[in-house]
């Protein structure tokens, strides 16, 4: 496998994807059917970052222009707010307590994605409040180091 490449990987995770979906089309259970695109959604998600990889070997450059910078600001702050609010109701309904496994696994699955968004649109920020350098290899550390699973089951 190691002379695999991004570009091979990128679309080996795509087909993995759209086989997974289409397979989905057929379940009758909602959670395995939800489970099931969710996981064909994320490998959509994996290939795109092959992709983005792949384009990085060829050549590095800046993600963010000085003047995209000041536009989507205002945009990432809305954001934040709104992943602030979605946490507080899942930890809340979480601490109330939820019997059923199924609806319980899913807040939980929720509240792991918002943390993680959550603290990727702050650092995504403070990077543009502080008019850092911000690269594409910025980016790709920063969602690396913040990723709670690095890419295993349940990331």
């Amino acid at each position: 496998m190691r002379n695999v490449s991004f570009k091979d990987m990128s679309k080996l995770e795509r087909e993995y994807s759209n086989k997974l979906a289409e397979s989905a089309k057929d379940v009758k259970n909602p959670v395995v059917k939800t489970v099931m695109i969710a996981v064909a959604q994320d490998s959509l998600k994996h290939s795109m970052i092959y992709d983005v990889m792949t384009d990085l070997l060829k050549e590095e450059r800046p993600v963010i222009s000085e003047v995209e910078l000041d536009k989507i600001a205002s945009e990432i702050e809305y954001h934040i707010k709104t992943e602030e609010e979605m946490i507080k109701y899942l930890k809340h309904v979480l601490e109330e307590g939820v019997e059923n496994k199924a609806i319980k696994f899913f807040l939980e699955t929720l509240l792991k994605d918002e943390l993680y968004h959550h603290a990727l649109l702050k650092k995504v920020l403070e990077m543009i409040i502080r008019r850092e350098a911000f690269t594409e290899s910025d980016l790709w550390e920063l969602v690396w180091k913040e990723a709670t699973f690095h890419g295993t089951p349940g990331g």
